[in-house]
């Protein structure tokens, strides 16, 4: 109740004390000040932990993995009498705040093209009718301006699967953002930062599209907030909670999903993706004249039975390549094998189950005849003859001995000579 308000009303000091409780003393010395009286914080007392705070500190800095009980273990034979309580205390207050530190983030926008998130979700089982115990990957890359995203269908997350969903990303945007932030998965990163080590197949691809690959730190989702965001409602929506009978059909969900989501007004910056995705067209890098092979080149060598052993399945190719070292491709959506020596396709087949092996009769139609076929085949076309050397280098012949021929009395001779 407002004493002064009281006397602005008429009322006398008396009849104010006996209304608001207060003695008259009390009032007449409010009704004298001309500024209320303000009450800060206390000062903190000094406590029996006071002088060990900064050991405290130090310690939690310089071994943050340290228990309570240790330290109150170190500072009470330091000279602290207090009780235990008191150091657990402490430590879980400054702890509390090491942790609060390290979540709290600023939110910051990137310029327009500036800047493309990639992340995955999965594995999800029981989406697809004819395979309920499959399991299906979300592959979504976001632009960081905009919030436009686009999300594929994905069977795995080995690294060919990625690069082949980031191109077609890239294309529907119609160009590339300049940097592109990914979390630290097997198939991309092989050492993460600080230390950072890319695959060079992953590289390369980042090199050929002239984007800059920036995977995040390990235990720091925030670095891809926006993208981890958008996958916030993903998880327990209605897309994920019904059954498709294709990958084709829960293909053309999901394409529905982000026009509804780009057609709706983003709370963080108040406009539609759509529309900021007009802007931020323009800004992005140009697609090559070439899109980049996604399919991993992976070597083998060809069997003397004409075959060559990939993921466990055995297929053909023409006999002519026995023992020698090909390259194998394989489209990671259709599931179809290419075969290449160099960089002619010498075969091509649709990827088979382990331990099948696939033939075709052409690779092997000339292996087929019986051996004595063949050999009459070559009896009857014969090789043409060798071209006789017209110009070799003609023999020199050796002089023929000469042998003198002498009578016996010679030697008869010379030997009476011997004995005398």
């Amino acid at each position: 109740m407002d004493i002064k308000a009281l006397s602005r009303q008429g009322m006398s000091i008396r009849h104010i004390a006996r209304t608001t409780g207060l003695s008259r003393v009390t009032v007449r010395r409010a009704l004298m000040q001309t500024v209320p009286k303000s009450y800060g914080p206390r000062l903190k007392r000094p406590g029996k932990l006071s002088a060990y705070e900064g050991y405290l500190l130090e310690q939690l800095q310089g071994r943050p993995w340290v228990r309570a009980t240790t330290l109150f273990e170190e500072v009470r034979s330091r000279g602290y009498g207090g009780h235990y309580e008191g150091v657990k205390r402490f430590v879980r207050a400054r702890r509390r705040e090491e942790r609060a530190r390290r979540r709290a983030c600023v939110l910051f926008e990137t310029a327009p093209g500036q800047e493309g998130q990639l992340d995955w979700k999965g594995p999800i089982r029981g989406l697809l009718s004819p395979d309920p115990a499959g399991a299906l990957f979300f592959f979504r890359h976001l632009l960081g301006f905009s919030r436009y995203r686009v999300s594929f269908v994905a069977f795995t997350l080995r690294l060919p699967e990625a690069l082949w969903d980031l191109r077609r990303a890239f294309e529907a945007l119609g160009g590339v953002p300049h940097r592109l932030v990914l979390d630290n998965f097997k198939g991309a990163v092989l050492r993460p930062k600080p230390h950072l080590s890319l695959n060079p197949f992953f590289a390369s691809f980042c090199a050929h599209y002239g984007v800059e690959p920036d995977p995040a730190l390990p235990y720091t989702p925030e670095r891809k907030g926006k993208i981890e965001r958008s996958f916030g409602g993903f998880v327990d929506g209605e897309l994920l909670h019904r059954t498709y009978p294709s990958v084709e059909a829960l293909q053309a969900a999901l394409s529905e999903d982000d026009r509804r989501y780009a057609e709706r007004l983003c709370a963080a910056t108040g406009e539609r993706p759509a529309d900021r995705l007009e802007r931020e067209r323009p800004l992005l890098l140009p697609l090559p004249g070439v899109p980049f092979d996604p399919r991993l080149p992976e070597p083998r060598r060809v069997f003397s039975d004409s075959t060559i052993s990939f993921r466990g399945a055995r297929y053909s190719v023409p006999f002519q390549n026995v023992g020698k070292m090909l390259t194998v491709k394989e489209d990671p959506k259709s599931f179809a094998l290419e075969i290449f020596d160099g960089a002619v396709a010498v075969a091509a087949h649709q990827k088979a189950p382990k331990g099948e092996r696939v033939v075709v009769r052409e690779h092997v139609e000339e292996l087929l005849h019986p051996r004595w076929d063949r050999l009459r085949e070559k009896r009857a076309n014969p090789p043409p003859a060798r071209r006789a050397v017209s110009d070799a280098t003609p023999l020199v012949p050796w002089p023929e001995p000469f042998v003198d021929v002498r009578p016996l009395s010679v030697y008869a001779a010379l030997a009476e000579g011997g004995r005398s």
